[in-house]
């Protein structure tokens, strides 16, 4: 659901920041991983957003201004967790912020997107996807809570990407055709 529009310059920053939450969170994830080293560059980014929040320039787009603080953020993970294990090296978070800018135009238009292609989804092919990506299990722990082979659960899910996929894909065309 769209936020009202802003009527105050704190307004407007709590607005962006909102609605900016699923790309920098997305971006923390496809930078390092599901999980705590995400979860705490992201959390890193939005701290150090509400710290340099009077220096965002509101003619500006917001997104691409806040994807800049997530990749310093990552970049401190990737320093600080260096020595306990592999993550990517600076070179590739650097490519990879790189192209989250360049789609950041798109995010939000895409998000309404999804969300509408998600209501067109059946209760259980929502609930299946939400257990996976938003609750975490595995496909094994899916499979047994729905008495379902591992197999089964990963067709399942491909084609439900698939049918989303699509929808998002039919939608984009309707709009370049508008």
């Amino acid at each position: 659901m769209p936020l009202p529009p802003p009527s105050l310059p704190e307004d407007a920053f709590v607005h962006a920041l909102t609605e900016a939450q699923l790309p920098l969170r997305a971006y923390c994830e496809a930078s390092l991983g599901r999980g705590e080293d995400s979860k705490d560059a992201w959390q890193r980014t939005n701290v150090a957003l509400w710290r340099k929040a009077a220096a965002w320039d509101t003619s500006t787009p917001f997104l691409p201004w806040a994807l800049g603080f997530a990749k310093f953020e990552v970049l401190a993970v990737i320093r600080d967790r260096g020595r306990e294990r592999v993550l990517f090296d600076s070179d590739v978070a650097e490519l990879m912020a790189e192209a989250a800018r360049e789609r950041a135009p798109s995010v939000p238009a895409r998000s309404v997107q999804l969300a509408a292609c998600l209501e067109k989804l059946s209760d259980r092919q929502r609930e299946m996807l939400q257990l996976h990506y938003t609750a975490g299990l595995s496909m094994a722990e899916i499979a047994d809570a729905h008495k379902m082979g591992v197999s089964a659960v990963k067709v399942f899910l491909l084609r439900v990407r698939r049918a989303l996929a699509e929808c998002i894909q039919q939608q984009e065309n309707k709009e370049a055709l508008a």
